[in-house]
């Protein structure tokens, strides 16, 4: 009976990892690196997309019912043994003896009754999941002209398969996807991102992106409503800003395999007009309204797993997080948040851990055209976010060329973007350790 039951768990673990093997060489996983021929418009590429995410999900659903099914052969193992043994109620003998054919006496020691093994399943609780982040997206000016050139896809092809490797990936759409709607005319600077975009953002496994920032409303509400329908339709959360306040405050929530994952938007940079009423779209608004934040971070953190928030903050091409920032941020991760991923400046700004909690107080720019060295230097922060809090953060350096279009960068180039973040870091209290092109992040 033993040896029966350990037999059929080595079949069981065998057979997962053939499941395993063809599914990450089948049809639908060999489409996955050919996801820039495609248009999200098109079903079939929805359907991929959203395939890729089952499929990682069964190969983690598989491991599980493997380890379960490996637990459960040791426990049938151990039943049996139980079950065979002497009853331990009778006298065990002092000795016994066998008889060989000469007739030669062998004496043999007594055999104890054997115990049965107890397994303790592993506490139950939220998985951990990887998370990518980046900072501030246009899909205009530049940007746009690389889109008419060369496709949606153009602009994030340098760094989409890293990108899409993370279970979460965020960032911060700082242009409405639109072709309609009114330009503000109150405003200097104004941004309307060409739809075609959502082709990169697609493709890049972005999960969430923040829409509560100063240029949500550049064309109104019209492109605001625009861009909603279209990151929809492409399965993107997104969270920040909405038809009402209602809308713009609710979280945009990520469920894999049991695990939930919220992620909230606010901007602390409020042009007239731009903060959403019960009756007006309009963004989350952040600053001067911490009480709230923090509620509905509360609120999130009560619902659902983990809480990533976005903020939306600071002084423009300044290299260190302000007081009010970091207050803020502080605020934030006490109230439940477990990330703070943040972004206006256009330059990178320090990391910081909070109890349990990491914040990046600029991640830079990451798609956008620029005018000096410093704005085009950016980087992806990866981690991993578990009941116990944010491990194994990783740093990647990128440029963005003249378009706008970020790419990894190696050597002499990594050197000064990691180098700067370790200098404004420190300040922070957080050790940048530079290993060749990337670089590590610890209290």
């Amino acid at each position: 009976m033993t040896r029966v039951i350990v037999a059929l768990a080595r079949v069981m673990a065998m057979v997962g990892r053939a499941i395993i093997r063809a599914q990450e060489t089948s049809p639908c996983a060999t489409h996955a690196r050919t996801r820039e021929a495609m248009s999200p418009r098109n079903p079939t590429t929805r359907s991929y997309l959203l395939e890729t995410r089952r499929r990682k999900k069964r190969q983690r659903a598989i491991a599980a019912i493997l380890a379960l099914s490996l637990i459960a052969a040791g426990v049938a193992v151990a039943a049996d043994r139980f079950l065979t043994a002497p009853d331990a109620s009778t006298e065990t003998p002092a000795a016994t003896a066998d008889v060989e054919p000469t007739g030669s006496v062998i004496p043999t020691a007594p055999v104890a009754p054997s115990a049965a093994v107890t397994v303790t399943p592993e506490p139950s609780g939220p998985a951990t999941i990887t998370i990518s982040a980046v900072g501030d997206m246009i899909f205009d000016r530049r940007v746009k002209e690389l889109v008419r050139s060369k496709g949606g896809l153009a602009p994030l092809a340098g760094v989409a398969k890293l990108l899409a490797r993370a279970d979460v990936t965020v960032g911060n759409l700082e242009s409405p996807l639109s072709n309609g709607g009114t330009k503000a005319a109150e405003k200097d600077v104004t941004f309307r991102g060409d739809p075609r975009g959502v082709q990169g953002l697609a493709a890049s496994g972005f999960d969430f992106l923040s829409l509560g920032n100063n240029h949500v409303l550049d064309y109104g509400s019209e492109a605001l409503v625009d861009t909603i329908e279209l990151l929809d339709e492409n399965d993107i959360g997104h969270a920040g800003a909405g038809a009402d306040r209602d809308e713009a405050w609710t979280p945009a929530v990520l469920d894999i395999d049991g695990t939930t994952i919220a992620f909230l938007s606010f901007s602390h940079i409020l042009p007239p007009g731009f903060v959403a009423t019960s009756s007006k779209a309009g963004l989350a608004q952040g600053r001067n309204n911490m009480d709230s934040v923090e509620e509905a971070i509360a609120s999130a953190k009560a619902d659902y797993d983990y809480v990533l928030v976005s903020f939306h903050w600071g002084v423009e091409y300044v290299d260190d997080a302000n007081g009010d920032q970091v207050k803020d941020a502080h605020r934030a991760i006490d109230a439940g948040a477990d990330m703070v991923l943040s972004h206006h400046p256009h330059v990178i700004q320090g990391i910081e851990f909070y109890k349990n909690g990491l914040i990046a107080y600029s991640l830079g720019d990451f798609v956008f055209d620029h005018y000096s060295r410093k704005t085009g230097e950016a980087f992806i922060l990866d981690a991993s976010l578990g009941p116990n809090g944010i491990t194994g953060v990783q740093v990647t350096p990128v440029y963005l060329d003249s378009n706008g279009a970020p790419d990894v960068v190696t050597g002499s180039e990594a050197d000064v973007i990691l180098k700067r973040l370790k200098t404004i870091s420190a300040k922070h209290g957080a050790n940048v350790r530079i290993k060749g092109d990337t670089a590590t992040v610890t209290p």
